[in-house]
């Protein structure tokens, strides 16, 4: 089930709608908001900077707090009749401020614009300009945002493989391209040969053929499908080994035209390679891999090694269920990879007082370590280690061991 959260730069006694002084025009200087807040363009040179970040989830960090935020535009009525006067607004990631993940424009004839975007964990920033170097619209604009706590959506940035959306076979997730020149990566594991099915779909078509997306695996040779915008789906079918594999979606490439001479007409193939992008139509996508396991409420007790797609670190957890969504996960352990016992696992550092004296050494626990006896049993240990004194390297005695669950041999 889905919920929606609203995040909230400023919390507890802010309103919903704030109107403060000037907002800075740097983006070392931008304005934390909150869910919505009003300002006013100074010239038509001011540009005014704000700021939001989406928290990971310290107590869990197993916990995936992506999903979409949807953003609005908007001013009072009765709109100007000035179609050069409006505001742009852009959307931009900490991670690359060299590149806009979305811009969308209102010009003073209209009263607002909307658009969505998925996103993952980090700090983001707004950029409010004039439309127009001269003329600035004087009115007041409103810009407010929404938050949708959701794994199933595209993570941005995620234009490049090393910040691949990672997702899981057999289920649906949403994104959408939000420029000319934006492409969406996602991988997947598989953990057995496989034919793979790529659904990419949209819930009502457009009317613009010249619209659509490529969808494609990062293969030898690279294996496409293109999907007009005027279409309700489109897939493509490989047999894909054991492993972690690589796909896109991009806007739909238009084909080169050739002059009679043979020369590529370069200037009419770029303008054409302007319309092709659909930015903004929201697509649903599926990898849908038939001997990939299902998502069971009653998983049996079968150890599962999981990797974190973000650090690339191992994890062994108790059942297939207890696998975060997104992680590519095996039955048998990586050869190559060390496993960290239970994803939990934390250490305390050692207390000092004032006098800089030790009075409490430091602590590890492990809230589920597996172990399997010379019969077969297994057992699921909560365990508690103590530093020892003076010890280089350090060293930790047992302090606490607690059955948790016992699997007896068959």
């Amino acid at each position: 089930m889905h919920r929606t959260i609203l995040v909230f730069g400023l919390i507890g006694i802010t309103p919903l709608a704030v109107a403060g002084e000037d907002v800075s025009d740097t983006l070392e200087g931008a304005k934390k908001i909150g869910n919505s807040f009003k300002e006013t363009l100074l010239s038509a040179i001011d540009v005014d900077f704000y700021k939001f970040t989406i928290s990971t989830d310290r107590k869990n960090p197993d916990h995936d707090t992506s999903g979409n935020i949807t953003v609005t535009l908007s001013q009072k009525a009765p709109p100007s009749l000035n179609p050069n006067s409006g505001w742009q607004i852009e959307l931009y990631s900490e991670k690359n401020l060299a590149k806009t993940l979305y811009t969308a424009a209102l010009p003073e004839t209209s009263l607002e614009v909307k658009f969505e975007q998925g996103l993952s964990p980090g700090n983001y920033y707004f950029r409010v300009s004039s439309l127009d170097s001269v003329v600035f619209p004087a009115a007041e604009y409103t810009l407010a945002r929404k938050w949708e706590e959701n794994a199933y959506y595209e993570r941005q940035p995620n234009d490049n493989p090393d910040d691949a959306t990672a997702i899981t076979p057999n289920e649906t997730y949403y994104g959408n391209i939000s420029s000319e020149s934006d492409i969406d990566i996602y991988r997947f594991g598989l953990q057995a040969p496989d034919l793979v099915t790529i659904s990419l779909s949209q819930k009502t078509p457009g009317i613009d053929s010249t619209l659509g997306w490529q969808v494609g695996l990062f293969s030898q040779p690279p294996q496409t499908v293109d999907v007009l915008s005027t279409a309700l789906s489109g897939t493509l079918q490989a047999n894909l080994d054991v492993g972690m594999h690589y796909l896109f979606v991009k806007p739909l490439p238009q084909p080169e035209e050739v002059s009679q001479d043979g020369d590529e007409v370069e200037a009419e193939t770029a303008q054409k390679e302007e319309k092709t992008a659909p930015v903004g139509r929201t697509y649903q996508l599926v990898v849908n891999a038939p001997t990939a396991p299902p998502a069971q409420e009653d998983c049996p007790f079968t150890f599962t090694y999981a990797q974190n797609p973000l650090t690339n670190r191992w994890a062994s957890f108790s059942t297939p269920c207890d696998v975060p969504v997104g992680w590519f996960s095996q039955q048998t352990a990586p050869e190559t990879y060390e496993v960290c016992p239970s994803p939990h696992a934390t250490y305390t550092l050692p207390k000092m007082d004032e006098l800089g004296t030790i009075t409490q050494q430091g602590r590890v626990k492990i809230p589920l370590l597996d172990f399997k006896d010379e019969l077969g049993n297994v057992m699921v240990l909560r365990v508690e280690l103590q530093e020892m004194p003076n010890t280089n390297p350090i060293q930790f005695t047992p302090d606490i061991l607690k059955v948790i669950r016992t699997i007896e041999a068959e």
